[in-house]
C-alpha cells in the first residue's frame, strides 16, 4: 500500500506524468531503439516469446490470467526497457490493458521506477 500511495502523490502533485510524460523530464529525451526492431521486440515480449523462461511464464499468465506478480512485472519491465530498448510507454500501456488490478498511480509509476 504505500507504492500505491506514494505513486499516488506523484501523480497528483506531477499529473503530466499521465500524459505519457517522464516524471524525470530529462528521460524524455531518452533514445530508444530503431521502431522496426522496436515493434518485433515488444510483439515477442507482448507474446511470451523472447526466449527467457521467466519472461514468458510472467507474460503468459498476465495474458491468461489478467493479474502478475508485482515481482514479476518490476523483472519483465525492467527487461523491456533496459534489455530490449523498447520505449517504457508501451509496456505500460500493454499492462493497462492487462491487468485486471490496474491502476494508474502504480501502473505508472512501477513503469518509471
Amino acid at each position: 500500500l504505500i507504492w500505491r500511495d506514494f505513486y499516488f502523490m506523484i501523480l497528483h502533485h506531477h499529473p503530466r506524468v499521465a500524459e505519457g510524460k517522464s516524471f524525470h523530464a530529462e528521460y524524455d529525451a531518452l533514445r530508444w531503439i530503431a521502431p522496426a526492431t522496436g515493434d518485433r521486440y515488444f510483439a515477442a515480449w507482448c507474446n511470451a516469446q523472447t526466449g527467457y523462461p521467466l519472461i514468458d511464464a510472467a507474460m503468459l499468465q498476465i495474458r491468461q490470467s489478467g493479474y502478475m506478480h508485482n515481482r514479476l512485472r518490476m523483472v519483465t519491465a525492467s527487461f523491456l526497457v533496459k534489455d530490449l530498448g523498447v520505449d517504457w510507454r508501451r509496456g505500460e500501456q500493454y499492462f493497462a490493458d492487462q491487468l485486471n488490478d490496474f491502476d494508474l498511480a502504480a501502473n505508472n509509476g512501477g513503469w518509471q521506477w
